[in-house]
């Protein structure tokens, strides 16, 4: 294909250029293409041994994170289960990077930042008493959210036709190659859903009659974030609804970091939704944000059931652990850190009903100094030992070019 159309035509416009500027403008296309034609197509073709198999695998659940243990070449790893991973995914200068490169492929994060990433083969993965062979992952750079694991496990995993069964609450991980494994299990009404860039989306009601669809990604450990400009078309309409939601606060900032980059600075609204609808179950008294990015529901669903999926029939599957109806009562996000343009930690997005704002964070300040003790980066910041209940003194350089010192306590008792 690439050779009976795009070659001919390019043929043609040479034989027509007269001009030094459409000569170069044609090396800019022949580039191009080249470069089109080295990026892989997106291959879930994960091959299985033992076939006709039903295993269940210990897992951790922790901060609203799953870790699953991986097995390569007599070595142990820990993974990240991340449904909104197309793939999985390896982290640039680790020894599993070194898998042979296979090919290309453009890679979306998620502040809407796209780049090409390189594609290895991995070699066979042991996960629980099942072996995964033909596993393709994309090499990464380690991001914030990445310590403590060195791998991620993504939506390939179904997409190659095997079911899974998460639940968190017993901590374990079902997968199984038979197309009827949970068949016989009561469920909540199946949810249909939809594959985009090869990642599940499914249709959510967060108040009133307003559809939404949303991804399922239990790499967020965010119950529920709304897209903005989703969110702002429904304000317009929120006269037709009967106590859908309330407004906790608005404000300017920025707080999803991708692989790629930072998100743009943009309006963010803190919300509390009074009943959102999954299938034929409801959740109250639940906290969200809007987000620049796609809306989505994160791994904090599996605190209250398990979740399967059959690839088969492109179906979701919801399994409350209690009654149908539950109250989330989660904390609203109060404050985010991002980077400034030396690494530094700044304040992203901080709500203005929060205790941070109280304190005197603003949006737009970087960390300094915790307790007179330099602070140089985002990573160094994370990893800094708060104790619980304990006050700290922190140096911020504030958009005006002024520092102060503010107390507060980075965790609560």
């Amino acid at each position: 294909m690439h050779e009976e159309i795009y070659y001919p035509f390019a043929r043609r416009f040479f034989e027509q250029a007269k001009h030094t500027r459409d000569i170069f403008i044609l090396v800019l296309l022949l580039a191009s293409l080249d470069a089109m034609a080295q990026l892989g197509r997106y291959q879930a073709d994960i091959r299985v041994w033992p076939q006709d198999f039903c295993d269940t695998i210990a897992i951790q659940w922790e901060r609203d994170q799953i870790y699953v243990p991986v097995t390569v070449g007599g070595h142990s790893y820990r993974f990240l289960l991340d449904t909104g991973a197309s793939q999985a995914v390896v982290f640039s200068g680790t020894p599993l990077a070194e898998a042979p490169r296979v090919s290309s492929l453009l890679s979306h994060d998620a502040a809407g930042h796209t780049d090409t990433v390189a594609v290895v083969q991995l070699p066979p993965l042991q996960v629980g008493k099942s072996t995964l062979s033909g596993c393709h992952a994309t090499v990464q750079p380690r991001g914030l959210g990445t310590r403590g694991i060195d791998g991620i496990l993504g939506f390939d995993l179904v997409n190659s036709g095997l079911q899974l069964k998460i639940d968190a609450k017993a901590g374990r991980l079902i997968i199984s190659d038979r197309p009827c494994c949970f068949d016989h299990e009561e469920w909540v009404t199946p949810l249909k859903y939809r594959l985009s860039y090869h990642v599940p989306y499914i249709d959510v009601i967060p108040f009133g009659r307003q559809y939404e669809r949303v991804l399922f990604d239990t790499g967020s450990r965010n119950f529920f974030s709304m897209n903005v400009d989703r969110f702002l078309e429904a304000e317009e309409q929120r006269h037709r609804f009967d106590r859908p939601y309330r407004v906790e606060g608005r404000t300017v900032g920025r707080h999803a970091i991708g692989h790629g980059g930072i998100e743009p600075l943009g309006e963010v609204f803190f919300l509390r939704l009074d009943s959102m609808a999954l299938g034929d179950c409801s959740f109250s008294s639940v906290h969200a944000i809007t987000t620049q990015g796609g809306s989505h529901i994160g791994a904090a669903l599996l605190r209250f059931g398990a979740v399967a999926f059959c690839p088969k029939h492109k179906r979701m599957f919801f399994q409350p652990y209690g009654e149908r109806n539950m109250r989330v009562d989660n904390k609203q996000l109060d404050i985010a850190f991002v980077t400034d343009e030396q690494g530094r930690p700044q304040v992203g997005l901080v709500w203005p009903e929060g205790t941070p704002y109280r304190r005197g964070f603003r949006q737009g300040d970087v960390i300094i100094a915790i307790d007179g003790r330099p602070v140089l980066s985002l990573p160094q910041f994370m990893r800094w030992p708060f104790e619980p209940g304990r006050k700290y003194r922190f140096t911020v350089l504030g958009t005006d070019g002024r520092r102060r010192d503010i107390e507060w306590v980075r965790l609560p008792a």
